[in-house]
């Protein structure tokens, strides 16, 4: 966190540089991993900037932001909880618990004790399928879209909270509170930051070394100027101060100004390679999942249910379908049987579990045209304007009902523990009728 000490410091340091700093040039670059790029950027002693640029669009690279039970590790210690190849540190915060001071997500739940208010912005990722591709989806929500965990996107994994906002629209944001003491953005200072690209399939992670001889740091405009340069569209400040630190292959790259990585509340991570599977499930009934299970009239035999992978599955006569070896992500189903409406459903995938999706049809015809591809709003959001695929979309307005939305979202399994306690013993029954 940001001391006013350091504050009391840095003047006096900035008072001993009589020339004006030089723009920061590039000095070193490698890519220690597809669709991971890393550079090193220096001005002279003004300002050493590590930056980390991600490809959101690879199948092989996936976000990650701390669960509440993971509080309070360092950035090298949460890269080696969850096995990151990178790590940033996360929002500012009470030290007292390690309580991010803004809205916090991880493992797909909200912290107990953490909002969003109109002084933070949010960065919010999930796992989609886009098509028959998977990838990540992140967006950066301004401090004026106040938002809750119930108005993120449906499958929303992770949420970072920071401030200042840096870059808005692709412009750099237009005030900066000199006054706050949370960010001291007017001050040359250690900084971390993420920036998400207009099309949303880049984003960057910034660490500014500062407080040292060797870098006083950055203030938010200048940061801001920087991210912008580099593509950004929209850009946050992270905890910064003694807190800024980044981690590559376990490795700390940054040099934070104590001279070791501080404990933080939170942090956000990238992790390369094959990600983790689970196993999506469920049953097709007609108008009821719950009464079929013992009715077996209500059962649909011969329904088709095609994965947003391009996989199908026809229900034999207990009218369940699977699909095993399904990466983490919000993933969708359209089941389909004649005389009955076709119906997108979708579910949050989790890795290394059984996540339930089942699906209730009613009698009747599909519209003309039908109801095309289940989606479920798998394009990046956009907050800053009218710019990128969701041209002024805001999130806290829900998709339409029937594809993924209040009225076919989750399933009726998908978030009663009590009904996917119902579905694990049609489950267990199956498997054991399978084996006999």
């Amino acid at each position: 966190m940001l001391r006013s000490v350091r504050a009391v410091i840095v003047v006096g340091l900035l008072g001993l540089v009589a020339h004006a700093h030089a723009a920061p040039a590039r000095v070193a670059q490698d890519d220690p991993h597809p669709g991971i790029h890393r550079e090193r950027w220096e001005d002279g002693t003004t300002a050493r900037i590590h930056l980390v640029r991600v490809d959101l669009t690879s199948q092989e690279i996936a976000l990650y932001a701390t669960k509440e039970s993971d509080s309070g590790l360092t950035p090298s210690g949460y890269a080696d909880r969850i096995g990151a190849q990178v790590v940033i540190n996360g929002d500012s915060f009470r030290v007292a618990g390690y309580v991010p001071r803004g809205l916090a997500i991880g493992d797909s739940t909200a912290w107990t004790n953490t909002r969003d208010d109109e002084h933070a912005a949010v960065l919010h990722l999930r796992r989609i399928a886009d098509g028959t591709h998977e990838r990540t989806a992140a967006a950066i929500a301004p401090p004026e879209l106040v938002v809750s965990p119930g108005s993120l996107p449906q499958g929303t994994q992770g949420a970072v909270s920071g401030r200042p906002l840096l870059v808005r629209a692709g412009a750099v944001a237009t005030s900066f509170d000199c006054g706050d003491p949370t960010t001291l953005a007017c001050t040359r200072a250690p900084r971390s930051a993420v920036a998400i690209s207009e099309d949303g399939n880049t984003m960057w992670l910034a660490v500014v070394d500062g407080w040292q001889s060797a870098s006083l740091g950055m203030t938010a405009a200048e940061l801001a100027g920087f991210l912008r340069d580099r593509g950004a569209h929209m850009a946050m400040g992270l905890d910064s101060g003694s807190s800024s630190a980044l981690v590559v292959d376990q490795t700390l790259v940054s040099a934070p100004s104590d001279g070791t990585e501080r404990r933080v509340a939170n942090h956000l991570a990238v992790k390369f390679g094959a990600l983790p599977r689970g196993q999506l499930v469920g049953v097709v009934c007609r108008d009821d999942v719950i009464a079929c299970r013992n009715d077996s009239s209500l059962r649909l035999p011969g329904a088709t249910v095609t994965l947003d992978d391009g996989r199908v599955h026809t229900v034999a006569s207990d009218a369940f379908y699977t699909f095993a070896n399904v990466t983490p992500r919000l993933a969708c189903v359209t089941a389909k049987k004649a005389g009955f409406q076709s119906k997108h459903q979708c579910q949050v995938v989790e890795s290394g579990s059984l996540s339930y999706n089942s699906v209730a049809l009613v009698e009747g015809e599909d519209p003309p045209g039908g109801i095309g591809p289940c989606v479920c709003d798998a394009s990046p959001p956009d907050h800053g304007g009218n710019h990128g695929n969701d041209a002024g979309r805001q999130d806290d307005v829900p998709p339409p009902a029937g594809c993924c939305g209040a009225g076919g979202g989750g399933g009726a399994f998908g978030g009663s523990a009590v009904l996917s306690a119902i579905c694990l013993v049609w489950v267990r029954r199956r498997r054991v009728i399978q084996t006999r």
